[in-house]
């Protein structure tokens, strides 16, 4: 018998795959995915509105939210710095400065022209002994305004400058006056330090060391406008002077009635010769003395004209006490002065100012102003000279600060030199009554720019009382020479040496200043 067959397998049914024919005419067609029903009900259509807002989830947004709130307040933070204005200086401090400087102001009033006064005429060996005294004095400046303070030191030199113009309104002896002029020189370098510190004080209240360093200019360059100020109207009371006290001077020798009187004065006739300069050397000063004529102050006017210098000389002992501060300077830099370049390379340009400046003050006043035309033309070269020189103080530091500081040493020496070379040249005749206070004015100028320049290099910056210390020693000394000058050598010879020294000065301020720069840049690259 033979098996019988599988039901189960004869009831499962076959499945054929189907297959597709070249002719099929759907076999390009992609095979779609079914969509539930449920998603099509489910779906939003474009115009119906959602019933609740759409929700992102909060970590996805929350980072972006917190940078836009740092950067927000960063933002705010630097406009609020713009903004800003930068801190001023303290009221009272400033008000302090203001009282000082005109305090300098009164004290240069009385001082510069009464120096003038004194050194055209036969009292330049007492102004000689009183620089040099001051000259010995400087180097020890620092250490006497660390144990006395700014406010001792400003008091006391007033006060002796006072005294000094009081002793000269009576008959005081020779004897009394040397060691009055010996006191004074004591505390003219000490005042001088005391009032670039007190300048340097008031500039480290102002912030930053950028505005540190424009503090400082502006409060030296108050200082300087306040002293020319002094100098003006210090020269202003002269000629005033001059108006109510006049005193002719006439020939001591009349000529006799038969014999014609030439066109020329002696004097002129004199100015003519070849050899005239030669033969004026010291302390005459001027060509043929006896026959000079012009104007200058009688006895009682300067008695009265001295009284007046000495009273403003007063006011600024009370104006200094109440401007100057009462603390005592910090102590002197512990490094060696020798080996600092504004020391070493300082002291020419240092000597070169008190030369140039003790020879306007002496030789000449005398020789191209009191000998042309008396006091009246020694007047207008005076002013002239304090006018411009507080005019080219005002603007040269503005040019300074903007860092053309070797150009306007380069131009400063040529116009100098040229200054020279004319003096040289010409011979001062009553002819030409405006040349001398026209030469006058262009050395103040030139006198301005290296007092400017200098003061903004070694004024400042860290250990700079001793090397200031030093510069003011040498001019000093070179107004001392000067004043000693007057009386020993001719103007002829004291021309070429103020050239040679002008020119080891400028040699050495541009060295100076270069060396500084490389300083600065190398600094600035670390």
């Amino acid at each position: 018998m033979g098996s019988l067959p599988d039901l189960t397998e004869r009831s499962r049914p076959v499945v054929r795959a189907a297959s597709r024919t070249v002719s099929d005419p759907h076999r390009h067609r992609a095979v779609l995915t079914q969509i539930p029903v449920s998603t099509i009900y489910k779906k939003e259509w474009p115009w119906k509105k959602p019933k609740a807002p759409i929700r992102v989830a909060a970590p996805a947004i929350a980072p972006r939210r917190r940078d836009s709130a740092a950067s927000s307040v960063g933002a705010a933070s630097v406009r609020r710095l713009l903004s800003r204005q930068p801190p001023k200086l303290p009221k009272p401090l400033v008000q302090r400065f203001t009282l000082l400087c005109v305090s300098s102001g009164l004290c240069a009033t009385a001082l510069h022209p009464f120096t003038a006064f004194a050194g055209a005429e036969a009292g330049s060996f007492p102004l000689a002994i009183m620089h040099t005294v001051a000259a010995i004095t400087a180097p020890f400046s620092p250490l006497i305004l660390q144990k006395t303070g700014t406010k001792v030191v400003i008091t006391i030199a007033h006060t002796l400058v006072c005294l000094l113009l009081t002793a000269h309104t009576v008959a005081t002896p020779l004897s009394v006056l040397l060691p009055l002029y010996g006191l004074c020189g004591v505390a003219l370098s000490p005042m001088s330090l005391a009032l670039a510190a007190s300048a340097t004080s008031l500039a480290q209240a102002a912030g930053d060391e950028c505005r540190r360093k424009v503090a400082l200019r502006r409060a030296l360059r108050a200082l300087r406008a306040a002293q020319d100020v002094g100098l003006v109207f210090g020269s202003l009371l002269l000629g005033g002077a001059l108006i109510i006290w006049p005193e002719q001077i006439t020939p001591l020798t009349p000529a006799p009635a038969n014999v014609t009187i030439p066109k020329l004065s002696p004097s002129e006739e004199y100015f003519l010769e070849d050899d005239y300069e030669e033969q004026t050397c010291g302390a005459s000063g001027c060509p043929d003395t006896q026959s000079t004529l012009g104007t200058v102050l009688s006895a009682e006017g300067r008695r009265l004209l001295v009284a007046v210098w000495a009273a403003l000389a007063l006011a600024s002992v009370g104006l200094g006490v109440y401007g100057a501060t009462s603390t005592p300077a910090p102590p002197p830099d512990a490094r060696s002065v020798a080996r600092d370049p504004r020391a070493i390379l300082g002291v020419p340009m240092g000597l070169f100012i008190g030369l140039q400046q003790g020879f306007i003050y002496t030789s000449y006043l005398k020789w191209y102003g009191v000998c042309v035309d008396g006091w009246w033309c020694a007047w207008r070269a005076l002013i002239g000279a304090g006018t411009l020189q507080g005019l080219a103080a005002a603007t040269l530091s503005m040019a300074a600060a903007r860092g053309r500081r070797v150009a306007l040493a380069a131009g400063g020496g040529a116009a100098h030199a040229s200054l020279v070379l004319a003096l040289l040249r010409w011979r001062a005749a009553r002819t030409d009554l405006a040349l001398p206070a026209l030469a006058a004015a262009a050395w103040g100028a030139c006198a301005s720019l290296w007092d400017v320049l200098q003061g903004g290099i070694c004024i400042g910056g860290p250990g700079w009382r001793g090397p200031w210390s030093a510069v003011i020693c040498a001019r000093h000394a070179g107004l001392a020479i000067a004043c000693a000058a007057r009386h020993t050598l001719c103007v002829r010879a004291q021309l070429p040496a103020l050239a040679i020294v002008l020119a080891i000065a400028l040699a050495t301020h541009i060295a100076l200043e270069l060396r500084l720069r490389r300083g600065e840049t190398s600094r600035h690259r670390s």
